[in-house]
C-alpha cells in the first residue's frame, strides 16, 4: 500500500477552523485535559461557574453536568467562530459571553469557580485576565485553571517541519501554546494577582491523537497555523506532510500516535466570607 503524501489530506479537513477544533482537537486532546481540570476543580452541585477562554465550550459542558439543573453555567471567549460552534453543540442553559478575559462584561462576585483550560498562556495581559478573574468571583470562591508545557517532542517534530516549509512565524505559535509551565512563574501570577491559597500541581498526561500525517492537518487547520500553511502550493504542503510523517514515526504506536504532555494545573481562592 502507497504511503505517499497527498494534499486530499489537507482538503479533508477544509470545515473551519472552529468546527475542526470541536471535531478533532477536543476529542483526542481537548476533552481529555477538560476532564482532568473539572475533576481536580470538583464543582458543586448547584454552583456558579465561569469557563474562561472556552473555545467551543467542552469545560462549560463538563462543568453543567457536574452542577446539575440548579447550577450555572457560562463561558467566555474572544473568538466569535469558536462560540458559534459552542452554542450549536451545548446544552441551551449555558450562557455566552463574547469579550476577551482582560475585560469580561460581568458583574462583580458572581460566580463561585473559575476554569480556565489550556489558554491563559495565551492571554495579552495574563496578570489583568488574573485580576478579572479574582473580581468576577465570589468570597471564597476559586479558580482552577491548566496549561500544558514544555513542548512534548510529537509537537517538536511538527515545529521543525513547519519551520523549514513555511517559515519561524509558524513556530512562534506552536511555541507560545507551550509558553507557560514554570510552577514558579505560575505561583508569582496568582499572588501578584491577588489570590490566596495557590497551588500549584504538575503532572503527565498521555494523550492517542490521529497518526502524524492526519493529526498534521487536523492541529494545523483548528488553530491560527491554517494561516500559514493557507498559500502553501501543492508540492509544498506534500513536502511538508512527508517530513512530519517521518519526523513523527517514533511517536506512532499502531494507528495513533502517541505523545506524554506534562500539564500545570493550578488553584487560587479569593479571600473573604
Amino acid at each position: 500500500m502507497s504511503t505517499r503524501p497527498t494534499t486530499s489530506r489537507y482538503e479533508k479537513y477544509a470545515a473551519s477552523s472552529a468546527e475542526n477544533y470541536e471535531r478533532y482537537f477536543v476529542p483526542a486532546i481537548g476533552e481529555p485535559i477538560a476532564r482532568r481540570l473539572v475533576d481536580a476543580a470538583g464543582p458543586a452541585s448547584g454552583g456558579r461557574v465561569l469557563d474562561v477562554a472556552c473555545g467551543t465550550g467542552i469545560v462549560a459542558r463538563l462543568a453543567t453536568e457536574a452542577v446539575g439543573p440548579e447550577g450555572t453555567v457560562a463561558g467566555l471567549d474572544a473568538n466569535p467562530a469558536m462560540l458559534d460552534v459552542a452554542r450549536n453543540v451545548s446544552p441551551d442553559r449555558i450562557v455566552w459571553h463574547e469579550a476577551p478575559a482582560e475585560n469580561m462584561p460581568i458583574p462583580d462576585a458572581v460566580f463561585d469557580l473559575v476554569l480556565c483550560s489550556l489558554g491563559l498562556q495565551f492571554f495579552p495581559d495574563k496578570d489583568r485576565a488574573l485580576r478579572e478573574t479574582l473580581r468576577v468571583l465570589a468570597p471564597s470562591g476559586r479558580v482552577v485553571w491548566c496549561t500544558p508545557g514544555p513542548i512534548p517532542s510529537l509537537f517538536e517534530a511538527i515545529d521543525q517541519a513547519l519551520t523549514k516549509h513555511v517559515g519561524p512565524g509558524a513556530s512562534m505559535f506552536i511555541r507560545a501554546v507551550f509558553s507557560l509551565h514554570d510552577a514558579v512563574e505560575a505561583q508569582t501570577l496568582m499572588e501578584t494577582a491577588g489570590f490566596d491559597a495557590v497551588e500549584v500541581e504538575t503532572a503527565s498526561v498521555p494523550l492517542r491523537v490521529a497518526p502524524p500525517a492526519d493529526f498534521l492537518w487536523q492541529y494545523v487547520r483548528s488553530t491560527p497555523l491554517a494561516a500559514a500553511v493557507a498559500d502553501l502550493d501543492e508540492r509544498a504542503r506534500v513536502a511538508l506532510e512527508a517530513e512530519v510523517a517521518e519526523r513523527s514515526a517514533p511517536f506512532v504506536d499502531g494507528d495513533a500516535s502517541v505523545m506524554d504532555t506534562r500539564l500545570l494545573t493550578v488553584t487560587g481562592t479569593r479571600e473573604g466570607k
